[in-house]
């Protein structure tokens, strides 16, 4: 393999921290990986689902997609983007299909925001893994998958990516803890966090840990995906992912909600307005 010589200039602030920080040794180790995580997350691209009829939110989602329902003063679909670039994200593709052209008007090609935005059309509903497999040809490697119906705040990428990379996984779901997983059904994993079982929605309200809606997916994912028709990640590609024991489950113990139907969306927008949700920015 060929090899580069190269200099970073730091600046000088950033350069005493780094010394008081980091022992002289294995410093330029340190750097080296820095600089690798930052390329690898600035070319990972970010496939948001939002494609989805929105039933559960009826009759709001008949003129306006889910993901475009406000919180505060921003979309919640916005809200993930600019979540996401601030940790240094820039590639997205938004899968649309009912009421697409609303995401298409709304972002373009997402300059706006300082990201880049591309789109991926469904004739038909595909489910959420069929909506995936959309998007294969404008994949270039690993990538992250978010639905577009959900809020979160301070989930960290670069943790993400280092425990799946850690494990060597085809896939990693973020896992969130909720009060009652009722409507969700409860996910249960080993000791090395690999996922080992989904158990029915209890009856009760229980806590426990559920699929938070977030994924990160090697290409190899599409080997276990139908080449073919409507398919879900929930009820067909995840379950296989886990009998072949390639799933494992980070755990994010920060703010979470799925916004389903209308009492989930009244509660994230009085999380909006009562500071529990971090207002995003630029």
């Amino acid at each position: 393999m060929r090899k580069h010589r190269t200099s970073i200039e730091l600046p000088l602030d950033l350069w005493e921290e780094l010394k008081s920080r980091v022992p002289p040794r294995k410093r330029t180790a340190f750097i080296i990986e820095a600089v690798r995580e930052k390329l690898l997350r600035e070319s990972m691209k970010c496939v948001i689902l939002c494609g989805g009829l929105g039933i559960g939110m009826s009759p709001l989602t008949k003129s306006i997609p889910k993901a475009m329902m406000p919180i505060g003063y921003k979309p919640i679909i916005e809200h993930i983007i600019l979540r996401l670039k601030r940790q240094g994200l820039y590639s997205f593709i938004l899968a649309v299909g009912h009421l697409g052209e609303h995401l298409v008007k709304y972002f373009g090609n997402g300059e706006q925001l300082g990201v880049r935005i591309d789109y991926a059309f469904e004739r038909v509903p595909l489910g959420t893994a069929g909506a995936i497999r959309n998007v294969e040809a404008k994949l270039n490697g690993r990538f992250l998958v978010v639905y577009g119906d959900i809020l979160f705040d301070r989930l960290s990428i670069s943790d993400l990516l280092r425990f799946h990379e850690g494990k060597r996984a085809t896939a990693t779901m973020v896992l969130a803890k909720v009060d009652d997983a009722s409507r969700f059904g409860l996910v249960s994993i080993d000791e090395e966090g690999r996922v080992i079982a989904f158990r029915e929605k209890p009856r009760q309200a229980v806590p426990g840990l559920v699929n938070a809606g977030i994924y990160v997916f090697e290409p190899e994912i599409f080997d276990y995906i139908p080449g073919s028709g409507r398919c879900s990640l929930e009820e067909d590609v995840i379950p296989l992912l886990a009998d072949k024991g390639r799933l494992y489950a980070y755990i994010y113990k920060g703010y979470w909600t799925d916004i389903g139907v209308l009492e989930d969306y009244e509660r994230a927008v009085k999380d909006f307005f009562s500071g529990l949700i971090e207002d995003t920015y630029f």
